[in-house]
């Protein structure tokens, strides 16, 4: 399986610095994360919230 970080949009802090939320997720495949992602309607939900996903990277090791 190969490893994904899914990322919020940025957001502006107070201080100024840009903060976002990130998630890994594991796939075989983009499409395989697109359609998980699709079928929750662009939203990512976990146990502490859940975000829409602006941007998709894969990790290579």
């Amino acid at each position: 399986m190969k490893k994904f970080e899914l990322y919020s949009v940025g957001l502006l802090s107070k201080s100024g610095d840009d903060k976002f939320v990130m998630c890994v997720a594991y796939a075989n495949s983009y499409a395989e994360v697109i359609q998980e992602i699709e079928s929750n309607a662009g939203w990512i939900t976990g146990t502490n919230g859940a975000f829409k996903v602006a941007y998709i990277v894969e990790v290579v090791e």
